[in-house]
């Protein structure tokens, strides 16, 4: 048994500018994080240089046709925010960073592939993070800003853009875990954070209706779902404030227009919240078009009782890959079922799933990757099943089009590509693995076995 798609579902393959494009300082960029901190914080940041990325930047014409002869309907990517405006908002958006990311969707639109990009993901400018970054009071009108320039620039070329990508991750990774810049441990700051993410998600949805721009918005978000370790009430309400804590608090904010209500009320994060926090969901809120989901892993979960949210995780009772990641094909099917159950009427997409490999540095062997291939039907079964049992599920983007580089200090230690990068070789040549070709078939004939 074959499991079909509809004729005209997204296949796609998903990156970002600040993990492939490489190009800093040129064009006009300005630094972002990463760019900055690397050279401030190389031991926090690994083998992340961004300095070494694939060159997008510069090879992007050869890759796009390359994603035509894989049959891509669709490519995913960021526009990097520190190029449109380097230095500042006051000095006005940068026409050399216009003018690039003008033609890449250009090129996209005449090899037949629909462009779906993402105002910020995980390249916040390195000046708006010296004026307070997401805490800052001015970075939703900073954000919005940012967004009306790429509306007006792009504006009815993109066919769905998506505001940011993981706000779950890239706030509370810099205000709650402290993996990256600033790299603070402190909830009530994170908290704050979050909140201020989601009004400038809401500015940035008003600019484009106020605009009238074609095409869809929307934002992506990482969502792993929980399991409760048994089937009782505990362990149960336990999974569901974990998904409360690290999905749905966005999830939840951006389509329903309130905090989750398993967890809003607990005061590891109520405590933290500003006294109006509701009225100002209630002023901003903003309904958008489609849903992101990042599906790479799940969780078991079990009731716990602790000065948090009461719940201790489990992750091993999956296998897991090498980013640590763990493997569980049967949850992507129940990861949309979820989505769509909860937030009823949006479009959705599968915006990233993907499965890592350490680098051996055996270029020739790496090549042979069944494992992804494994990953690929397994993972696209899922979402086919889904779809037949009536899901509005219109794209899935793979993880990635090519070698990244993945932040937070695993740099370029982990593969991820259906193309490998030769970084041996000052070309940075692309090759095919074995699932680019199986990816391949699966486009060409609609559906996978």
């Amino acid at each position: 048994m074959n499991f079909k798609f509809p004729k005209d579902f997204l296949f796609g393959a998903a990156s970002s500018a600040v993990q492939i494009e490489a190009g800093v300082g040129e064009g006009g960029k300005g630094a972002d994080v990463l760019d900055y901190y690397w050279t401030l914080y190389p031991e926090k940041y690994g083998q992340a240089d961004p300095s070494k990325a694939a060159d997008f930047y510069h090879k992007y014409p050869e890759d796009i046709k390359m994603m035509k002869e894989l049959g891509l309907k669709a490519f995913r990517f960021s526009i990097s925010w520190s190029r449109i405006y380097p230095n500042g908002m006051e000095d006005g958006p940068c026409q050399a960073g216009i003018d690039y990311y003008s033609d890449m969707i250009d090129k996209l639109i005449e090899a037949d592939i629909v462009p779906f990009f993402d105002l910020w993901h995980c390249d916040m400018p390195a000046w708006v993070m010296e004026k307070g970054g997401v805490l800052s009071p001015d970075f939703g009108d900073w954000f919005a800003e940012y967004a009306k320039t790429c509306f007006t620039a792009f504006g009815g070329r993109v066919q769905y853009w998506s505001t940011v990508n993981e706000p779950n991750v890239n706030v509370m990774a810099a205000y709650a875990w402290g993996i990256t810049a600033p790299f603070e441990k402190d909830i009530a700051r994170s908290v704050l954070a979050c909140h201020n993410m989601v009004l400038a998600h809401f500015k940035a949805v008003k600019v484009f209706r106020e605009l009238n721009i074609p095409g869809k918005i929307g934002f992506v978000n990482h969502v792993q779902l929980a399991y409760g370790l048994t089937l009782s009430e505990e362990d149960q309400a336990a999974a569901e404030r974990n998904m409360g804590f690290y999905s749905n608090w966005f999830n939840d904010a951006m389509l329903l227009g309130h905090y989750p209500e398993s967890v809003v009320h607990y005061p590891y994060l109520a405590d933290h919240l500003p006294e109006n926090y509701q009225k100002e969901l209630d002023d901003n809120f903003i309904a958008c078009d489609f849903f992101g989901i990042n599906y790479y892993s799940s969780s078991v979960v079990k009731y716990e009782k602790n000065d948090i949210l009461d719940y201790k995780i489990y992750t091993d009772y999956l296998p897991k890959d090498d980013y640590g990641f763990t493997v569980n094909p049967q949850g992507i099917y129940d990861t949309i079922m979820y989505v769509q159950n909860r937030y009823p009427g949006i479009e959705l997409a599968i915006t990233e799933n993907g499965i890592s490999k350490a680098r051996t540095g055996n270029y020739e062997e790496e090549l042979d990757d069944d494992y992804r291939v494994s990953y690929l039907r397994e993972h696209l079964r899922g979402v086919a099943r889904a779809i037949e049992a009536g899901s509005p599920v219109v794209g899935y983007f793979h993880w990635t089009l090519m070698d990244t580089n993945e932040l937070y200090v695993n740099g370029y230690s982990h593969l991820f590509g259906l193309l490998q990068v030769r970084f041996d070789k000052p070309t940075l040549d692309r090759v095919p693995r074995k699932s680019w070709y199986y990816y391949q078939q699966i486009i060409a004939k609609g559906e996978v076995n």
